[in-house]
C-alpha cells in the first residue's frame, strides 16, 4: 500500500515508522486499499495546555475515499484514534459492498 505523509515540519523517523506500521495494518480489514494519505497538523497552544496535534487520515478504496480525523496532545494518540476510526469505516464499507446471501 502506498502511504504519503504531509506535514509542515520534518517528521521524525520514529513517528514515520509508527505511521507506516499502523496504516499498513488497515490492509487486514480491507483487501483493496489503493493508497493512504496522512496529514499531520499542529494547532495553536492555548494558555497552559500543550498545542493540539491533529492527524487526518484519507484512505482510497475503489470508488470511494474514506476520511478520519482526530486531535489530542500527541501525534501518537491522535494517530491511534484516527486509525481506529478508519478501521471501523473500512469494516463497514467492506460489508456494504459484499453481496448479501
Amino acid at each position: 500500500m502506498y502511504i504519503q505523509v504531509h506535514a509542515s515540519f520534518t517528521v521524525s523517523e520514529s513517528l514515520q515508522k509508527l505511521i507506516d506500521e499502523k496504516v499498513n495494518k488497515l490492509g487486514t480489514f480491507h483487501d483493496h486499499i489503493i493508497s493512504s494519505e496522512v496529514f499531520l497538523k499542529i494547532g495553536e497552544k492555548r494558555s497552559q495546555q500543550a498545542a493540539e496535534q491533529t492527524v487526518e487520515l484519507n484512505v482510497q478504496v475503489p470508488g470511494k475515499i474514506l476520511h478520519a480525523e482526530e486531535k489530542s496532545d500527541t501525534f501518537e494518540k491522535s494517530l491511534q484514534a484516527a486509525v481506529e476510526k478508519m478501521r471501523r469505516q473500512l469494516i463497514k464499507h467492506k460489508a456494504s459492498i459484499r453481496p448479501h446471501l
